[in-house]
């Protein structure tokens, strides 16, 4: 983990406020080590014992770039986050929890941001420049 994405993550650790930036950060990092397609495809199955190597090769390739992804992702965390997370199976069901947890803030901030412009009243005599 030296390179400089991944030393962001380790440097700037997720919280709650912080998730957009995280988010992108994680993208970043998981693009440059050629990891993101674990956030976008599904796992294999797991191939038989007698299945061909090249079907082998497939799935133990994704078992462990998501491994790899998901050490990234939890070392980009706060404590309270990685104890939540560790045991989760993929970094795709990471991503989705935290999405869950914190993606909604963007969306509700532009909300609020847009409702305060609309109800917004200028008194009488009052200019805005």
């Amino acid at each position: 983990m030296s390179t400089g994405p991944v030393l962001t993550l380790r440097n700037e650790k997720l919280t709650s406020e912080n998730f957009l930036k995280w988010k992108s950060n994680i993208n970043i990092a998981l693009v440059c080590e050629n990891l993101k397609f674990v956030l976008t495809e599904e796992c294999p199955p797991e191939p038989p014992l007698n299945a061909s190597r090249n079907v082998r090769e497939i799935y133990d390739r994704w078992i462990a770039t998501n491994n790899k992804a998901k050490g990234y992702m939890l070392a980009g965390m706060n404590d309270v986050l990685r104890l939540k997370h560790e045991n989760v199976e993929n970094a795709y069901e990471i991503m989705d929890s935290l999405q869950a947890m914190f993606g909604h803030q963007s969306s509700q901030s532009k909300h609020e941001a847009i409702k305060n412009a609309m109800n917004a009243k200028m008194k009488k005599g009052q200019c805005m420049f």
